[in-house]
């Protein structure tokens, strides 16, 4: 079994407990779905994707900033506020990790999670999809 999975120029550490959907027909993969198996989030990333940037023009839903900052890279969530129709709510993100000569190399994707988890954000406890962005490394030469 897969320790490590290599997505562009990052690598994505393979967690017991969790579902990876890539391309197993290349060394590195274009796209990477991780799932919760229990469905309570799922995350996504697609070579190339877009850095997301929050509507200009006035929408329904207004969005939630959320930034975590480590000495090696810095995470920001878009959050948009839970549709009333719906469950479940996508979060774009993108990280940006900082190599030893300073430069920058930026991650984007998105996930998807229940709106109403309880236990999202409380206490001590981080959210499964941060522990794995947390852990991503630049992938090496």
């Amino acid at each position: 079994m897969e320790k490590t999975i290599f997505f562009d120029k990052f690598e994505f550490p393979v967690i017991k407990g969790l579902d990876y959907l890539k391309d197993d027909k290349k060394p590195t993969t274009d796209y990477l779905f991780i799932n919760e198996r229990n469905d309570s989030f799922s995350m996504y990333f697609e070579k190339d994707f877009p850095k997301f940037t929050v509507p200009k023009e006035k929408t329904d839903r207004e969005y939630l900033l959320l930034e975590f900052t480590k000495p090696n890279r810095k995470i920001t969530f878009f959050c948009p506020e839970k549709h009333k129709n719906l469950d479940t709510v996508v979060w774009y993100f993108y990280m940006e990790l900082f190599d030893d000569n300073g430069g920058v190399h930026t991650l984007p994707g998105q996930v998807r999670v229940i709106a109403d988890e309880p236990h999202l954000w409380q206490g001590e406890n981080k959210p499964q999809f941060l522990k794995i962005l947390e852990q991503v490394k630049l992938k090496e030469n």
